[in-house]
C-alpha cells in the first residue's frame, strides 16, 4: 500500500501555512495606502473565514474579489473607527493629565470605552465580510456580539494586545516579532479569531435559519 503525502497531516500543515503567509502579505500590500486598511482587512476576513470552513477556493483570487466588493462599505467603516480612536486617544491622555480622584475615574471610564471600541473593530471587519448589511446595522451588530459574546470578546481582544505589548516589549522582542508580522502576524490573528467567530456567528446564522424554517412553514 502506498502512503499518500498529500494527505499527511504535515503536509496539510505545511499548506496552511502558506495560505496563511500568502494572505499575510497580500493584506499588508493592501493596507500600505492606509485608507484601504479596511478593505483590505475585510478581505482578509473574507478568505479566512471560509479556510477555517475548509471551503475550498483560490486565495488571490477570492482576496481582490472581496476587496472590490466592500471597499467602500469598508472603507467608510475604517475611517469612522479611525476618526474614533484619535479621539478616544486625545480624551484619554487628558484625563490622565487631571489630578486626583477625577483624573482617575475618568481613565478609568475612557479605558472601558477604549475596550468596548476594540470589541467593535474586533468584529466589525469580520462582519462585513460574512454578512451583507448597512453600515449602521453592522456597527449595531458588532456592539450586541461584544456585550452578548464577552468571553469571546475578551479573547479576541486579548489575542491582539498580547501580540502587540509583547512584540513592543523591548528592542530585542521588536527585532524578533517584525520579522514575523511581516511574514504571517496579522493573517494568524486573523485566523485564530476566525476559528472563534465560526461560534460567535451562530448568533445569527441561528436566527437566519430560524426565519427561513417559518417561512418555510
Amino acid at each position: 500500500m502506498r502512503f499518500n503525502w498529500t494527505d499527511n497531516v504535515v503536509m496539510r500543515a505545511i499548506g496552511k501555512i502558506g495560505d496563511l503567509i500568502c494572505l499575510n502579505v497580500l493584506w499588508l500590500i493592501c493596507c500600505i495606502p492606509v485608507i484601504t486598511i479596511g478593505a483590505s482587512t475585510t478581505a482578509l476576513y473574507t478568505v479566512m473565514l471560509r479556510l477555517v470552513r475548509n471551503e475550498e477556493g483560490y486565495i488571490f483570487r477570492g482576496f481582490f474579489k472581496a476587496f472590490k466588493l466592500n471597499f467602500k462599505q469598508s472603507t467608510i467603516i475604517w475611517i469612522i473607527l479611525l476618526l474614533l480612536g484619535i479621539v478616544w486617544t486625545v480624551d484619554f491622555r487628558v484625563a490622565g493629565m487631571i489630578p486626583g480622584t477625577a483624573g482617575i475615574v475618568l481613565s478609568a471610564i475612557f479605558m472601558a470605552l477604549g475596550f468596548m471600541l476594540l470589541a467593535v473593530t474586533v468584529y466589525i471587519f469580520p462582519l462585513t465580510a460574512r454578512y451583507e448589511n448597512g453600515i449602521k446595522d453592522t456597527f449595531r451588530n458588532a456592539l450586541i456580539l461584544a456585550v452578548a459574546k464577552l468571553p469571546y470578546t475578551f479573547v479576541m481582544a486579548a489575542v491582539i494586545v498580547v501580540a502587540v505589548i509583547a512584540s513592543l516589549w523591548s528592542t530585542v522582542t521588536l527585532m524578533f516579532a517584525l520579522p514575523l508580522w511581516l511574514l504571517i502576524g496579522g493573517a494568524l490573528i486573523a485566523w485564530i479569531h476566525s476559528y472563534l467567530l465560526r461560534r460567535v456567528f451562530v448568533i445569527f446564522e441561528g436566527s437566519e435559519s430560524a426565519a427561513e424554517e417559518e417561512n418555510k412553514g
